[in-house]
């Protein structure tokens, strides 16, 4: 999880001088979410869940309510729900606009309507599934590309089925497939040596990565609105772009 902890480090280094105190008109929405963590009702905790809840790759998102509680101790460890539930509104819980409201610099958002909409932290549960969940993702790629150390990105589009995975060290590679074709075939293409920079104070951020003049570009959207893409990819030709095209799903 080194990557999910380098990227909410960069969020919170840039929320820390751009967040502003919560409004009283969003405390109805969020004290509900504090006395629920605070009696610790899994039940009425999954009731502010807002569905599908975004996991970070390769963990499943969790659809609804009933898997919500199944996994509740995977998500959440006592540390946690002890943070949430003895949070202060006036000094733990920031609103930042058009993206929701966190608690303590981005460890957990809501919306304005009081449902949860992330949970950027990784218990030691969850931490051992991801791993065994790599393991096994190693194992159903190509033998060329089924060496790294984190998984990054894994997206379907119209026509390709792209990913990024982390070598160690955020050296990040890129390698593309045509849609038709299984990740256990050869890649299509494989590009090393991948940069990400955040945009912004959302944690939007994009990879790029170069093959002689041509430069692939993919936008990875955090936060959004509804109707926002997982992410897109832009593919360029020195300065002219040749390719943009929407994710459709992502892992």
């Amino acid at each position: 999880m080194k990557y999910l902890n380098y990227i909410l480090l960069c969020i919170s280094l840039l929320f820390t001088s751009n967040a502003f105190a919560l409004e009283q008109k969003y405390h109805e929405s969020v004290l509900p979410v504090i006395a629920a963590f605070k009696t610790q009702d899994k039940t009425e905790i999954a009731a502010h869940i807002r569905y599908p809840l975004k996991r970070q790759y390769p963990l499943p998102d969790i659809k609804n309510e009933a898997e919500f509680i199944n996994r509740f101790d995977e998500v959440f460890d006592d540390e946690l729900v002890a943070v949430i539930g003895s949070s202060n509104i006036n000094t733990d819980w920031d609103s930042v606009g058009w993206r929701g409201i966190m608690l303590n610099s981005g460890v957990m958002w809501i919306d304005t309507d009081g449902k949860i909409i992330g949970i950027n932290s990784h218990t030691a549960k969850e931490q051992a599934f991801a791993k065994r969940l790599i393991e096994q993702d190693k194992q159903s790629l190509h033998s060329s590309i089924n060496t790294f150390e984190e998984p990054v990105l894994d997206w379907k589009m119209a026509n390709y089925h792209i990913r990024v995975d982390d070598l160690g060290d955020r050296n990040y590679r890129y390698a593309v497939w045509s849609i038709d074709k299984k990740i256990s075939d050869k890649p299509d293409m494989v590009l090393l040596n991948g940069d990400i920079t955040f945009e912004g104070s959302g944690g939007n951020h994009h990879y790029t990565f170069k093959n002689g003049r041509y430069s692939y570009i993919l936008h990875v959207t955090i936060i959004g609105c509804d109707t926002s893409p997982p992410g897109w990819l832009e593919v360029y030709k020195d300065d002219e772009q040749l390719l943009k095209e929407r994710v459709i799903s992502a892992e």
